[in-house]
């Protein structure tokens, strides 16, 4: 067991840290150029969903195989090869003119992409001492969600500065996903070396699918907080990877503003993930913080929705407190980690991770599919209207993740459930 913080092992996490922001931004710069892509390819709202929908299956089908690899291999292979592999997806993005190869090379994306989040949450869990883990993943997704930050108001003040050219901007993007591939290649270890004398274990992991499947399958409180997850975090990429910026363009804002304002749901969950894992973490308490973001979230999507509001501030706070509900999935990580036997513990966050990204890739072209509904102009081109009509779904989620904490979940007390409690006998 990890005792203390080495600085090495925080130079890998920080390097498995980046290649998390880079799959975040890969999510969401789309909702970026969506008019531009929308009307390159010829696509309706339902189309563009799709397309898009191509980065999140192979991202949510992936977890629970990625979870078993990073158990069996270890991080560092894995997280090279999967680099590359996001990386040649955005290089093959920059150069499609049609909706098949859109859809091939966002595939590519979300597959490489499925290795970020698993290989870091198990870093950490390898490099780091337990009582610290809720908040290095709070602080990773405070790092992530700095990526969708940049493919928000950055990434439209790059576009103006390049004439639009948003094909230019991607190659770079991906050779910088190369570089990255190369120094994890380089650097990463899966964990620290084992000191002279140091009880060595053998690996007790071996068992087949069925049985670890088998496992999570029995736990209520697994799936409990998995579906907890899967509802809080929906609207962020509702709002920040599809239609935020399409909704605040369609409120009379421009492009740049209603970008920079989308960016401010990352900047909540930037802030509310390090912010809830260590709240979680000093009082040794999980389900109040999970309860609180789903509160806030049913506030604030009921206020965007329902309350005519032409305050831009008022606006940007309520985006801010969406995505700080979000957060709450953060420590549901941590959570489920502590709920399930440790020779699962990868594998039950990649069946989190996994429905969590499912959610998001079957949802938003059902609410494409809403907001199509009554659009008669050829243009494509949708009202306030059109838009609520499909996000309607959002407190409808925030209200189910609020019932399932209060109601369903379980406290941990920040320890796990299926350790040995030592007792000294006076």
């Amino acid at each position: 067991m990890i005792k203390k913080f080495s600085y090495y092992g925080l130079f890998i996490w920080g390097l498995a840290s980046l290649f998390f922001l880079y799959e975040f931004f890969l999510q969401v710069f789309l909702s970026t150029i969506s008019d531009q892509l929308m009307q390159e390819f010829h696509l309706d709202a339902s189309d563009y969903s799709i397309m898009n929908a191509g980065y999140f299956l192979p991202y949510s089908l992936m977890q629970i195989p990625v979870g078993i690899l990073v158990d069996r291999f270890g991080a560092r292979r894995l997280l090279t090869i999967a680099i590359a592999a996001a990386a040649t997806g955005v290089f093959w993005f920059s150069r499609i003119h049609s909706f098949e190869y859109g859809f091939i090379s966002r595939f590519f994306m979300g597959f490489g992409s499925s290795f970020a989040y698993v290989s870091l949450l198990v870093l950490a869990m390898n490099w780091f001492p337990r009582r610290h883990f809720g908040l290095m993943v709070g602080i990773a997704n405070f790092l992530g969600a700095t990526g969708p930050f940049l493919a928000g108001g950055p990434l439209s003040l790059l576009l103006n500065l390049f004439n639009n050219n948003w094909r230019l901007i991607l190659l770079f993007i991906s050779i910088l996903g190369f570089l990255l591939a190369v120094s994890v290649g380089l650097f990463v270890r899966n964990s620290p070396g084992r000191k002279k004398g140091e009880i060595i274990h053998l690996d007790p992991y071996k068992e087949k699918f069925s049985i670890r499947m088998k496992l999570l399958l029995k736990n209520r409180q697994a799936w409990m907080i998995v579906f907890f997850s899967a509802f809080v975090y929906l609207s962020l990429p509702l709002l920040g990877a599809y239609w935020g910026t399409g909704y605040l363009q369609a409120r009379g804002l421009s492009r740049n503003l209603a970008a920079t304002m989308s960016s401010f749901l990352w900047i909540g969950y930037a802030i509310g993930s390090p912010l809830t894992g260590k709240i979680s973490d000093q009082t040794k308490r999980r389900k109040p913080t999970l309860i609180f973001c789903g509160l806030i979230g049913l506030i604030a999507t009921l206020s965007i929705l329902f309350i005519p509001i032409n305050n831009i501030p008022l606006f940007i706070c309520c985006f801010f407190f969406i995505g700080f509900a979000s957060s709450g999935s953060s420590v549901a990580f941590a959570l489920i980690s502590e709920h399930v036997q440790k020779n699962v513990q990868a594998t039950a966050i990649g069946l989190n991770n996994s429905m969590t990204t499912f959610f998001a890739a079957i949802f938003p072209p059902i609410v494409g599919f809403l907001i199509e509904i009554g659009v008669k102009n050829p243009e494509h081109i949708y009202s306030v209207e059109n838009y609520e009509n499909g996000l309607i779904i959002m407190p409808i989620f925030y209200a189910l993740s609020l019932v399932i904490s209060l109601f369903f979940i379980k406290e941990s007390f920040c320890r796990s459930q299926h350790e040995v409690i030592k007792v000294r006998l006076s």
